[in-house]
C-alpha cells in the first residue's frame, strides 16, 4: 500500500474532469503560474548547450528564482498539502542538518548551506507536488521532458554531422559542450524518449526513433561510463517489461555476450580507450581515494558529522601513497552564498559521492533519514516495476527509470545538494514528478478523494468506500 499514513490522511484522485484531455497548450497558456515554470526550466536547460550558454547561463539564478517563487506561490494557493513518508524523512534529514551546524566549524556557513537546501525542499517538494496534484499538470510537465530531450538530441545529431568518421577520436561532447554532462543527459532522456517511442504512431513513431538512435549514440561515444552504465541498463529494464515475447531472446543475447568476454573473444581493448579508460579504472577515476578521505573523517566523528556543507572546504594533502583529508574553514559569512551580493571565494571540493558526504557532514544521524528516502524512493520504483504495462504505468516506469539513474549517479557524484548547480533543481524535480505518477497507479482507491483547485482540506476524514 503506497499511503502509510492513516487511512484519514485522504489524497487527491489524479484524474482529469470529464472531457478534458491530458495535455491542453490552452490550459496551460492561461496558468501565469505553468507559464513561468515552462520558461524557467527551459531557461536552466539552455544555460547548458554550449552554443547559446552566453545568452542563458549569466542569469541561471534569475531562472532559479523564478522557478522557486512561481512554485512557492503554489503553496499560498492552498490549504491542505498530502505529505507522503519521503516528505517526512527529509524533514527529518533537515532537522538532524541544524544539529550538525552547530558542531560546524564554520557555523554561520552551515546554516546558510542549509537555509539554501529548505528553500529547494520547499519550493520542489512541497510547491511542484503541490503543482502537480491539478489535474493535467504532469501531463503539462511530461511535455516539457519530452521536449528538452528532443531539443538536446537533435542539437547533438546537428555535431554528429559534422564528425569526419563514424567512431569519434575523442570522447564526443554533443550539444553541450562537456562529455560527461552530455553522457548524464543522455541516460536521463531515454526512459522518456522510449516511452514516447512506446506509445507514438505513424510519422511521430519515426521521428522519436531518430531521437533515440541520437540519444544512445551520444550516449555511448560520449565515454561517461556510469551513464553508459545506467543508460544501458535502464534500456535493458525497459525492453524486458515491454518487450515480453522477446524476452527469452534478450535473456539468450545477454549469455552470449557474457560468454564472449569470459572466452577473450570479446575484451575491453576492442572499445575506443577513451570509453574503457583503463589506466582509471581502479580508482574510479580518483574517486575511491577521496571516499577514504571521507570515511576517514567521519569515522572522527560519526555520530553528528563536522557539519552540512562542511566537505566543500576538505583539503587534500598528500601522504605518502595516500591521500589525507583536513577540513578547513574559510571566512564566509550568510551573505556570501547570495548570488550576486557575496564577495567570499566559496568553498567547491567534492568527494564524489552523496552518501559519503552525508557522513562526513551529518554523521550516522543524517545519514540515516538520507538512505530511508532513498530507500522509499526505490520501493515506489519497484512497486511500479511490477505492474502490468499501459500508458500510466509505462510513464511511471520511464520517470522511475530517471531517477533509478540519479540514485547510481548519487553514488558517483556530489551533486545532489550542490548550490552551484542548475541541474541540482531539475534532479530534485524529476524525482517529485517520479513521486506524482507513481501516486495515480499505485494509491489505495479508498484513500482517494475528488477535489477541486485550489484544493481545501477535505472535511470528511474516514476513509471513503467504493462499490
Amino acid at each position: 500500500m503506497m499511503n502509510d499514513f492513516d487511512h484519514a490522511a485522504l489524497t487527491y484522485k489524479q484524474t482529469l474532469p470529464p472531457g478534458s484531455g491530458a495535455f491542453s497548450y490552452r490550459r496551460l497558456l492561461k496558468d501565469p503560474l505553468a507559464i513561468c515554470v515552462v520558461i524557467c526550466v527551459l531557461g536552466l536547460f539552455f544555460g547548458g548547450i554550449s552554443d547559446i550558454q552566453w545568452l542563458f547561463y549569466p542569469y541561471r539564478w534569475w531562472f532559479i528564482a523564478g522557478l522557486a517563487t512561481s512554485l512557492l506561490v503554489m503553496i499560498f494557493r492552498v490549504t491542505w498539502i498530502p505529505y507522503r513518508l519521503e516528505h517526512r524523512w527529509l524533514f527529518a534529514f533537515m532537522f538532524v542538518s541544524i544539529l550538525s551546524c552547530l558542531v560546524s566549524p564554520m557555523p554561520e556557513y552551515s546554516f546558510a548551506r542549509l537555509f539554501t537546501f529548505v528553500l529547494m525542499f520547499i519550493a520542489v517538494f512541497i510547491g511542484l507536488w503541490v503543482w502537480l496534484q491539478v489535474p493535467g499538470n504532469l501531463q503539462s510537465f511530461v511535455f516539457l521532458l519530452v521536449a528538452t530531450a528532443t531539443i538536446g538530441a537533435l542539437w547533438s545529431g546537428f555535431y554528429i554531422l559534422q564528425l569526419s568518421s563514424l567512431i569519434p577520436e575523442t570522447r564526443f561532447t554533443g550539444a553541450f559542450g562537456k562529455a560527461t554532462g552530455t553522457g548524464s543527459f543522455c541516460a536521463a532522456s531515454l526512459p522518456i524518449i522510449l516511452w514516447k517511442v512506446r506509445y507514438a504512431q505513424g510519422k511521430q513513431k519515426a521521428f522519436f526513433l531518430l531521437i533515440l538512435g541520437i540519444l544512445l549514440y551520444t550516449l555511448i561515444f560520449s565515454g561517461a561510463r556510469a551513464a553508459i552504465i545506467g543508460g544501458l541498463s535502464a534500456t535493458m529494464v525497459w525492453l524486458w517489461k515491454h518487450w515480453t515475447r522477446f524476452r527469452p531472446g534478450l535473456v539468450a543475447l545477454m549469455v552470449i555476450v557474457l560468454g564472449l568476454f569470459m572466452t577473450g573473444i570479446l575484451s575491453l581493448e576492442m572499445f575506443p580507450g577513451y570509453i574503457v579508460r583503463t589506466e582509471s579504472l581502479p580508482t574510479f577515476t580518483g574517486r575511491i581515494p577521496r571516499w577514504k578521505v571521507g570515511l576517514s573523517l567521519f569515522s572522527q566523528s560519526p555520530i553528528i558529522g563536522h557539519g552540512y556543507g562542511t566537505t566543500r572546504y576538505i583539503r587534500l594533502f598528500e601522504d605518502g601513497d595516500k591521500l589525507r583529508g583536513v577540513i578547513v574553514p574559510g571566512q564566509v559569512t550568510f551573505l556570501d552564498l547570495i548570488p550576486g551580493v557575496g564577495k567570499a571565494r566559496l568553498g567547491r571540493m567534492t568527494l564524489h559521492s552523496d552518501h559519503v558526504e552525508r557522513l562526513v557532514e551529518g554523521g550516522i544521524l543524517g545519514y540515516i533519514p538520507f538512505a530511508v528516502f532513498w530507500f522509499l524512493i526505490m520501493r515506489r520504483f519497484i512497486q511500479v516495476l511490477w505492474r502490468p504495462m499501459n500508458v500510466s504505468n509505462s510513464l511511471a516506469l520511464a520517470l522511475g527509470l530517471n531517477v533509478c539513474y540519479l540514485f547510481l549517479d548519487s553514488f558517483m557524484h556530489g551533486a545532489l545538494f550542490a548550490i552551484n548547480s542548475p541541474g541540482t533543481l531539475l534532479s530534485w524535480a524529476a524525482i517529485i514528478v517520479f513521486m506524482a505518477a507513481s501516486e495515480r497507479i499505485l494509491q489505495n482507491p479508498a484513500n482517494t478523494v475528488n477535489v477541486a483547485y485550489p484544493p481545501h482540506h477535505p472535511q470528511h476524514r474516514s476513509p471513503l468506500r467504493w462499490s
